[in-house]
């Protein structure tokens, strides 16, 4: 057997997803090493979702192989990719708008640290104490983004990019090992994004945790990760270091077209 610090985090081969005649994914393929920063980008339509929906099991991949620290999880139930360690958040929202900031947070704590279900029906005190430890743990991850203060505030009452930063801390609350972010800054200010990227690279540096970003916006993803992956028509076209990626002349063609790309040459 390989030692462990050669056997990739994350290891996927040949995903392919089809929807009907449409082929959305087509051999995708990575490799991801526990406490990598990776960007994944790609033109409108490129396919950038349908990654993050098969490497959650969200949807089922029509072929290829997603194996997962050392273990297949391909066609496993979403709860299961959660359960292992693969959390995310979504392009669009989707708090618990009626809840609680702090709400939001404990109810992803149930996952690893929630009483039994007999214990918390009977309200034994093992329950409460069990409450009481997520609350604390919620509030710390809170902390991390600024919002502590905001814990008994209705998520729904934030503003955006606070709402945006709650789905994080939430999905953190989970424990995962691989942490994916689906736009996470989607509708943001110039100024909100610099400050999610102090964010996002903070957590990953207190926390270890292996991050995979997908975004349009090319200044996060540049100014953060240290790897990037470009896919354009449900293929991979380019993988390597930011500059190098920026460079290759496929790239710039996906996103510029040929005649713009050749204009600016």
């Amino acid at each position: 057997m390989p030692p462990a610090e050669s056997v990739p985090l994350l290891a996927v081969d040949g995903l392919t997803k089809r929807f009907g005649g449409v082929v959305a994914l087509s051999g995708y393929a990575i490799r991801v090493a526990a406490g990598e920063l990776i960007g994944l980008i790609g033109p409108n339509g490129a396919g950038k979702t349908t990654v993050l929906n098969l490497l959650t099991g969200v949807t089922r991949p029509s072929e290829g192989r997603i194996v997962f620290r050392g273990e297949d999880i391909t066609g496993q139930r979403a709860d299961r990719f959660t359960a292992r360690g693969i959390a995310r958040t979504f392009q669009n929202i989707r708090l618990f708008r009626d809840l609680t900031v702090l709400d939001n947070v404990t109810a992803a704590l149930h996952l690893r640290h929630g009483p039994a279900l007999a214990s918390a029906v009977l309200a034994l005190p093992a329950a409460r104490r069990a409450e009481r430890r997520m609350a604390a743990r919620g509030l710390e991850l809170l902390d991390l983004f600024a919002l502590a203060d905001r814990a008994q505030a209705r998520a729904r009452d934030l503003p955006y990019g606070e709402q945006r930063k709650v789905e994080i801390a939430r999905a953190l609350a989970t424990e995962p090992r691989l942490l994916l972010l689906d736009e996470p800054a989607a509708g943001m200010n110039p100024a909100e994004t610099r400050h999610l990227m102090d964010v996002i690279r903070a957590v990953h540096d207190a926390l270890s945790l292996t991050i995979l970003v997908v975004e349009h916006d090319m200044s996060l993803i540049m100014g953060l990760c240290g790897r990037v992956q470009v896919i354009n028509r449900g293929e991979v076209l380019a993988d390597g270091a930011p500059a190098q990626v920026q460079a290759d002349p496929a790239v710039i063609e996906a996103y510029l077209g040929t005649r713009r790309a050749r204009a600016g040459a």
